[in-house]
């Protein structure tokens, strides 16, 4: 039995950087890079390097990308049982083509797979679920796939991804339902309905998710720290000096930090700054998980910042 379930995307990333001018129309010389990503899998990732016992449901295509992401996640000790490789599929994909500058020029998406979630993949599934500790869910799950894995685990912690705008109003009428969450400030609006410019508003936002609820609150503030709510006790911690190769994967790792720090009886403020110290470990690697991240890097990072 895995301590922790994690229930969302897996997704492939493709990047080709050009050594020149891009034209059009033509072959053109540069460097291409593949690596694994999708929120449900990098978080599951950050945490099997963290030490936790987890385990991870998800779909992609029956296809060498799918396997491969599977067996990479296997190598870490994650309990891929749940994942389904889906015949005649192909594995959700992001293309993105850069020019000389290093900005995206042209990218394609296929991600309509990270939707065939099934409310029957789920029924299947609960037994495990049930088992877990604490249950992570993602908003690529549709929202009846939401609503019915939050309605039949009712007494389990739940945590929540909102992963976009777009996609966390899946979850906005089932917010009340998790236990922890984890929303940037703009996903933070998109689920309250409320307006957040300032201190004043963020602690009214904390207020509305804790009259819903929600038990513990972490709303991320991109270079501005994070705000957090547990009870009466709230704060918002500003980051320390980081100099970002890529700030892909930030969110994901503070996402798993939180769950791990659940695990180890951490408090609202240290599983805070517990988050923030895996964010900025993500934010030195090129890659959505940095392979160098672990609780006794993070911990060192925690310590060296008091």
């Amino acid at each position: 039995m895995s301590r922790i379930t994690i229930v969302g995307g897996i997704t492939a990333d493709i990047e080709g950087n050009p050594t020149g001018q891009l034209v059009m129309g033509d072959s053109n010389p540069g460097k291409i890079s593949i690596a694994f990503g999708g929120v449900g899998r990098n978080i599951t990732e950050n945490l099997a390097r963290l030490g936790s016992s987890v385990s991870f449901v998800s779909v992609a295509g029956d296809d060498m990308t799918g396997h491969s992401a599977v067996h990479q996640l296997q190598t870490l000790g994650v309990d891929t049982e749940g994942v389904r490789l889906l015949e005649g599929e192909s594995t959700a994909m992001y293309l993105s083509i850069l020019n000389l500058f290093g900005e995206m020029e042209l990218a394609l998406c296929n991600m309509d797979i990270l939707e065939r979630v099934t409310r029957e993949q789920m029924e299947e599934l609960l037994p495990k679920l049930r088992e877990s500790e604490i249950v992570g869910l993602d908003t690529n799950l549709t929202e009846e796939v939401l609503d019915y894995v939050t309605s039949q685990l009712e007494g389990t912690p739940l945590f929540l991804d909102p992963v976009s705008v777009a996609k966390a109003v899946r979850a906005k009428d089932l917010i009340g339902r998790f236990h922890t969450i984890k929303p940037n400030r703009a996903e933070a609006e998109a689920l309250s309905g409320l307006t957040i410019l300032n201190e004043e508003e963020l602690a009214e936002a904390g207020r509305w998710f804790a009259e819903k609820g929600v038990k513990r609150i972490f709303i991320t503030l991109s270079g501005g720290g994070v705000y957090y709510k547990e009870g009466d006790r709230e704060g918002i911690l500003r980051p320390g000096r980081v100099s970002p190769v890529s700030v892909t994967g930030a969110g994901d790792a503070f996402s798993a930090a939180v769950l791990d720090g659940y695990l180890r009886g951490m408090d609202v403020e240290e599983a805070a700054r517990y988050g923030m110290s895996a964010a900025s470990c993500a934010m030195e690697a090129r890659t959505a998980v940095n392979p160098s991240i672990s609780h006794e890097e993070i911990k060192r990072r925690m310590d060296h910042d008091q």
